[in-house]
């Protein structure tokens, strides 16, 4: 046990004291830490905490005041610059910084130590994650990790959108786009978990990747939240071609690192924080309670047996979680040597994989106990509670997140009585098994005509599948960034328009470097840039639908882009290029600093869908936000070519009105008879006369009637909405090969709902 009381600076501490923390668990070294700890929060965490709530500022001078006593390295071996610390330490060390001082600091923590875990585990015979390792303490370098998606968010994270391939030279292309990254953009070094190359379909063979702050963008100023105001959790994608030491373990490893690290430490240590918020709520009511006395009665509020039953409860509670983490702490430390990193130079030693089950009932418990605390503390207080100056309010709000952070309270109760029940093995984590139970049970609740129709689906599925639709074209579905191409893209030469002949100014294989004429914003962090082509006279080289890549040099390297330019391709001298601005990213940083007159290198066609006219006679485009893009360049082309019969329809969704880019221009084109729109926002007014909502299948039902003859659906837009407008789609009996999704993970997101098997879209109309 600590000797002494605690202190707050000279005075003693004004919360709950040592009696009531398990200090027992601790080693001499290792309380004196929690002491420096403390009065580091005292002094600055705390001071912070209550300003980095206001601004929503990034908890950066935090974190560099954390290196100050070693912590940034608290896990990283002491031969490699850091503390050699158990996990028994790391969760004191990560409640102590949640209960005394900051929250948004001690979930950042979470996430960087949940990083270090992973680089740890695989650093034994890789150079660059060992030279990483020594100076993350000494340079203050901060890590997180990658591995939410934006199909499944909270819930679980399956790596939907993400993809990489080893290439020739045996390096690695990657692309990763996560929905819930802590500290996106802000971090200096990030943990990705992507399919692995070649995962064939198998989600469950993961791979994980070490990137860095220069190869991500991310956008997190609207970053706003009901509390963790300085953790910056928000969407962020990672791209870049990589060298082999980027790779952290074998190729499919990032399953075991899933059980044996990631999820082990990010368990115990962000119960740990709920823990830390729930002991500084009762700390925060005490010195409240104590202090304020009602005049007449001549009581404290702490006096009153009722509010000593509060505190009773909530302590006994809140205790009971906390020697659950340091408990499982303990076993952990004793399984793996007091966390002896050296020992996974075997790499099927997985000491703390057995324990991902008590770390499911930690994060349930904890999480649901801090909300409880929270809640309970706030009545100890009555109306002072809600004042932000008590600094309740502010903690009360922060544990909130305790429940929802994925893997949410309600799936990991669900794993834990699954597992329990049935067998580990019944959790399914990637979608493997097949509950007959289940099928049975729906089965017969059908009549005899819904089960002929779903044996008359299942016999088209099953002579697909025979058919083998994959190996029709080992080009698509393969091809990194062109997934729906069966051949590379086609580039138009030469247009002839009244006898004179145009060149093309782009080239597929090599950049051309062209000006910025101008640029501008038109709408929240969108903006639309003119690029001249090298002559006047020329074109693009592309048809409707390609897109291009731009590239921009930087400290010598250039950073790359795919672009869908909203101009038709038969215009000559220029063409338009429509972006978000990200506020992380080295990209947005270099488009924001271009002036008119300065150059970026610019190639195509690089993929795509490639439209010509009249090969089609109804084409349908469903996009969201700046997805518009893309469709516009169809638009445009079909609407200036009067020969052109193929109908257009446009379903298009955005937040709020300002963001349906070009509307009143596509609303000039319903006059022509051949363009139909549907638009709908997220945020309505009394003026607003189209659909409100994401887009549905009543939408689409309205817009996107079966017909005769040869069509295309088109979707461009974010992860959740493809897949949700795929899926109603499908239930309408639309066969996959007549859709086409712009983006990377189009073909996964469509196989993940019509099956790995199914036939895909090509990029020819």
């Amino acid at each position: 046990m600590a000797e002494g009381k605690k202190a707050w600076g000279k005075t003693d501490f004004w919360g709950i004291g040592y009696e009531y923390d398990p200090q027992w668990y601790f080693t001499k070294e290792q309380q004196q830490l929690q002491v420096s700890i403390i009065e580091l929060c005292r002094t600055t965490l705390r001071p912070n905490a209550i300003k980095y709530d206001k601004t929503y500022e990034f908890p950066r001078d935090n974190i560099n005041a954390l290196a100050t006593l070693g912590l940034l390295g608290l896990i990283i071996p002491k031969e490699l610059g850091g503390l050699g610390e158990s996990h028994v330490c790391a969760a004191m060390v990560v409640e102590t910084i949640a209960r005394y001082g900051c929250p948004s600091t001690a979930m950042v923590y979470v996430m960087h130590s949940a990083s270090l875990a992973t680089l740890l585990l695989r650093y034994h015979n890789n150079n660059t994650i060992k030279d990483l390792l020594r100076r993350v303490n000494k340079d203050r370098l901060l890590g997180t990790l990658m591995y939410s998606d934006p199909a499944t968010g909270g819930h679980f994270w399956f790596p939907l959108s993400s993809k990489a391939v080893k290439m020739d030279d045996g390096r690695f292309q990657v692309l990763k786009s996560s929905s819930w990254t802590t500290s996106a953009g802000f971090a200096d070094f990030y943990c990705a978990q992507t399919a692995s190359p070649g995962f064939g379909g198998d989600y469950s063979n993961l791979s994980v990747f070490l990137l860095f702050k220069n190869e991500v963008r991310s956008n997190t100023d609207d970053w706003s939240a009901l509390g963790m105001h300085g953790n910056q959790s928000g969407p962020i994608m990672a791209e870049g071609i990589l060298h082999p030491d980027r790779l952290v373990g074998p190729i499919g490893d990032g399953r075991f690192s899933n059980d044996e690290c990631v999820d082990p430490w990010f368990l115990l240590l962000s119960s740990s924080v709920w823990n830390g918020i729930s002991m500084g709520c009762i700390d925060i009511a005490k010195k409240h309670t104590t202090q304020k006395r009602h005049a007449d009665v001549g009581l404290r509020v702490s006096d009153y047996p009722t509010i000593q039953d509060y505190f009773g409860d909530c302590i006994s509670k809140t205790n009971s979680c906390r020697l659950s983490v340091m408990s499982i702490a303990s076993g952990m430390d004793r399984a793996s040597n007091n966390n002896d990193w050296s020992k996974h130079s075997d790499l099927k030693f997985d000491p703390r994989t057995s324990y991902l089950h008590w770390g499911w009932q930690l994060k349930f418990n904890c999480g649901g106990n801090v909300a409880y605390v929270g809640d309970t503390m706030l009545r100890t207080c009555g109306g002072a509670g809600f004042k932000t100056d008590l600094g309740l309010e502010r903690l009360l709000r922060d544990g909130k997140a305790g429940w929802v952070m994925g893997p949410s309270g309600e799936v990991t109760r669900g794993w834990v009585g699954k597992s329990a029940l049935n067998g580990m093995d019944t959790i399914d984590y990637w979608s493997q098994t097949v509950n007959h139970r289940a099928v049975h049970t729906e089965l017969k609740k059908m009549s005899p005509s819904a089960k002929q129709a779903l044996v008359d689906k299942l016999m088209k599925d099953l002579a697909m599948e025979e058919s083998n639709y994959n190996g029709e074209n080992l080009y698509q579905g393969s091809e990194f960034d062109n997934p729906f191409n069966t051949c590379p893209p086609e580039h138009v030469k030469e247009i002839t328009v009244d006898n004179v002949t145009h060149k093309n100014a782009l080239n597929p294989d090599e950049y051309v470097e062209c000006k910025i004429k101008e640029w501008q914003y038109i709408a929240d962090n969108i903006a639309e840039f003119t690029i001249d082509l090298p002559e006047s006279s020329q074109h693009t080289g592309c048809l409707p639908g390609q897109y291009v890549k731009v590239a921009i040099a930087s400290n010598g390297h250039l950073t790359e882009r795919y672009f869908s330019p909203t101009t038709c391709p038969s215009t000559f001298g220029s063409m338009q290029l429509v972006t978000k601005l990200e506020s992380h990213g080295e990209f947005s940083n270099m488009c924001r600093s271009k002036k008119p007159g300065d150059s970026v290198k610019v190639k195509g066609p690089c993929g795509g869908l490639e439209y010509k006219p009249n090969k089609l006679d109804r084409i349908t485009l469903i996009t969201s936000g700046i997805g518009v893009t893309p469709a516009l360049q169809i638009i445009r082309s079909i609407m200036a070519n009067p020969d052109d019969k193929t109908k257009v329809t446009l379903i298009s969704y955005a937040d709020e009105e300002p963001e349906l880019l070009y509307k009143d221009e596509l609303d000039g084109y319903s006059k022509s008879g051949r363009f139909t729109a549907l638009y709908s926002l997220g945020t309505v007014d009394e003026k607003w006369t189209g659909a409100e909502g994401y887009i549905d299948g009543e939408m689409i039902k309205k817009m996107v009637p079966k017909m005769e003859g040869s069509q295309k659906i088109v979707i461009c837009g974010g992860p959740s909405m493809v897949i949700t407008v795929v899926e109603f789609l499908n239930q309408m009996e639309y066969d996959s090969s007549e859709i086409f999704i712009f983006g990377t993970f189009g073909v996964n997101q469509l196989r993940s709902v019509y099956g790995p098997k199914t036939k895909l879209s090509t990029h020819l109309c």
